[in-house]
């Protein structure tokens, strides 16, 4: 290619960025590679490829990889916006990660203790792995597995196990995700039903299967299902949570509450258990080793700018989940009710502490929809992991076939975590099979996988290409690529000493 016709597809991909809603290309002449083709110093890197607008979601081309695209088999897909896409990963990682486990963590690990871990994790190590996934999901323009095969045909293994972790993951949120809309159905209808009550028949497995064909009709229209239903789904959970915030403040033990969240107990932060719970929760809600942001990174055009979208969607993340802490623990606390009740938080302890102040008719059934809503949305980016990886191994297979085959493993897979709450009470050892399986896998397999991908991420992306993606200096882009190299090695020391010597 001449040098003209380069820089006459430069001019063209600046503006295709500048529709997008991006304003880093109002200068095309800033952004023109030097004479080793690389961009500008601080530049973020131009695609050589147009990129159709993300209207192609619509008609159901949206798991596709670059090779496929390049060969002109399928058009590329993208976010319409960077807000759309800051809405849809935002609400990928909020879900149940910060409305139901956020809450129950930190009410089994010492309230204030938890937070100031959990601080520690989102900011020193989610944040930036984060945007290394981002990154190397919108290099490849892929799946999961391709993002892998791309820095080595050694690593598809890594993507194949990430896909399968989050097709483990997704087999309980489902089931977790089907009471919340029981109980927001039953509270809406009636007064909010026992967690025992509830769980005495198989109504777990039939409100699993009720949330998978949901899930399977929002994904069947592509990646525009995922931002119409993100647009509605944030801003409505964001007031209804700061709705119940500030009613529990008024009416609660705010005092209490406020005490247990932000007054930390020095003696318990040499608590292993503490810190690994911390660093679990930090990697699931910001979907750390689960594929949910190499995905969304694959949709996400060139010109927009990963730091300030990660920085975005982890403050979106953390502040709901401080939310729901406010909104949850003052309640508890008035009633005289146990913050550290596990599981059974959302759907037994908070329906009671709502009897007992008086507020149970209204607030039920709004604290239920709200959860609903937010675990619905995290089940959308948790299934186009799924699908996506299907629909791109196996190319034959149909838009719709792809969700329908997806979403049917899910449920099936989950079927064992909802007898487990229902009359058979399935278990494992002395557990329930979805708590332990959360517990393994939520917590534990996900930490494992996050170290995994991440030091395979780090030493196979390059500073250099952290520079062209991130549009950072040299010093700046050799800085983030040793942290990104020597943070999953620190974690792994930390967890597999807590391992060894039994320490949690």
């Amino acid at each position: 290619m001449s040098r003209r016709a380069q820089d006459e597809d430069d001019r063209r991909d600046a503006a295709r960025a500048r529709k997008d809603g991006d304003t880093s290309g109002d200068n095309p002449a800033a952004d023109t590679p030097d004479d080793n083709g690389r961009p500008a110093a601080g530049k973020r890197e131009l695609t050589r490829h147009p990129r159709e607008e993300s209207g192609q979601a619509a008609a159901g081309l949206t798991d596709v990889s670059r090779e496929a695209a390049e060969r002109a088999e399928q058009p590329y897909a993208l976010w319409s916006s960077e807000r759309m896409f800051i809405l849809s990963t935002a609400a990928a990682g909020v879900g149940l990660g910060n409305l139901w486990r956020f809450p129950t963590l930190v009410g089994e690990n010492g309230g204030g203790v938890f937070l100031l871990a959990y601080a520690v994790a989102v900011i020193a190590f989610a944040i930036p792995f984060a945007a290394l996934e981002i990154a190397v999901g919108r290099a490849a323009h892929g799946s999961v597995i391709a993002s892998f095969r791309s820095l080595g045909r050694r690593f598809v293994p890594v993507g194949v196990a990430i896909v399968l972790l989050t097709l483990v993951i997704d087999s309980y949120y489902f089931v977790i995700t089907g009471w919340t809309l029981g109980f927001a159905v039953e509270a809406t209808l009636g007064p909010a039903p026992g967690f025992e009550d509830f769980t005495a028949g198989y109504a777990s497995v039939w409100w699993l299967c009720a949330v998978g064909a949901l899930v399977a009709a929002i994904l069947a229209f592509g990646l525009s299902g995922i931002e119409r239903a993100a647009q509605f789904l944030m801003p409505v959970l964001l007031l209804a949570l700061v709705g119940i915030a500030i009613y529990g403040l008024s009416n609660g033990a705010a005092t209490e509450a406020l005490s247990f969240l932000f007054s930390p107990d020095p003696s318990r932060l040499t608590d292993a258990e503490v810190w690994r719970s911390a660093f679990g929760q930090a990697f699931f809600s910001l979907t750390i080793g689960q594929g949910y942001l190499i995905t969304y990174g694959s949709y996400l055009p060139l010109r927009v700018n990963v730091p300030r979208s990660v920085a975005v969607i982890a403050a979106i993340n953390s502040s709901v989940a401080i939310l729901a802490g406010l909104a949850i623990f003052p309640l508890v606390f008035a009633a005289g009710l146990d913050p550290g009740a596990g599981s059974e938080l959302a759907f037994e302890t908070l329906p009671r502490a709502f009897e007992q102040m008086g507020g149970g008719a209204f607030l039920a059934p709004v604290f239920f929809w709200l959860l609903f809503l937010a675990a619905l949305s995290s089940c959308l980016g948790g299934a186009k992991v799924v699908t996506a990886a299907l629909r791109e191994q196996w190319r034959r297979i149909g838009q719709v076939s792809g969700v329908l085959i997806g979403i049917a493993a899910i449920v099936a897979l989950g079927v064992p975590s909802a007898l487990s709450y229902a009359a058979p009470e399935w278990t494992i050892g002395d557990r329930p099979v979805l708590d332990a399986v959360d517990r393994i896998v939520g917590s534990n397999g996900t930490i494992v996988m996050g170290i995994v991908s991440s030091a395979v991420l780090g030493w196979r992306f390059s500073p250099d290409r952290l520079s062209r993606q991130f549009g950072l200096r040299d010093r700046a882009a050799l800085t983030l690529g040793w942290l990104v190299r020597i943070a999953p090695i620190a974690l792994a020391v930390l967890f597999g000493v807590g391992l060894v010597t039994g320490d949690g």
